[in-house]
């Protein structure tokens, strides 16, 4: 049995800027450090063997803060990166038309083989283990979605993880 605690990067100043992040790094901002510092203090009773996070500075940056206080093995893969945007990449959400990305962005379907591949990675890597796993808002629908066994068709019906959310999920 493997007890996953899974969460999402504290707030950024792009999240605010409602701009496409994407592989970007990514600020958090002071109430985005606030979070950080909350989820901290919300997992301080929690057992938990390591830490397995997105490789973007954004969630380096949460994890940091909320495990400043914690010496647990931590693992940083990009597997767990947010959806590649493309050429939108930094560009404001309202500033394009949402119902036609660009080819060169990762697709839905890109994104949810890549929650299969990172629950069967915390499957075979993390077995008996009690894990924080911290990445970002799509992504973590996709490793939900795997989690829970939801279609791909069901993917954004998955609610939406606020900023340092936390949610525990038992392989």
């Amino acid at each position: 049995m493997t007890t996953i605690y899974l969460t999402r990067h504290g707030q950024t100043e792009e999240n605010l800027m409602r701009i496409f992040q994407g592989h970007m790094p990514g600020k958090l901002t002071e109430e985005g450090i606030e979070q950080a510092q909350n989820l901290g203090k919300e997992l301080c009773d929690i057992h938990l063997d390591c830490i397995l996070s997105s490789d973007l500075q954004r969630v380096v940056d949460t994890v940091s803060i909320a495990m400043a206080d914690r010496n647990l093995p931590w693992e940083q893969n990009s597997l767990l990166r947010e959806i590649d945007w493309g050429s939108w990449t930094g560009l404001k959400i309202d500033s394009v038309n949402t119902k036609n990305p660009p080819k060169d962005a990762e697709t839905k379907e890109m994104l949810y083989e890549r929650g299969r591949h990172i629950v069967e990675y915390i499957r075979e890597k993390y077995e008996g283990k009690d894990i924080l796993v911290v990445s970002h808002g799509l992504i973590n629908r996709s490793i939900q979605a795997h989690i829970l066994g939801v279609d791909i068709n069901e993917l954004y019906n998955i609610p939406h993880m606020k900023n340092a959310e936390v949610r525990k999920f038992i392989l």
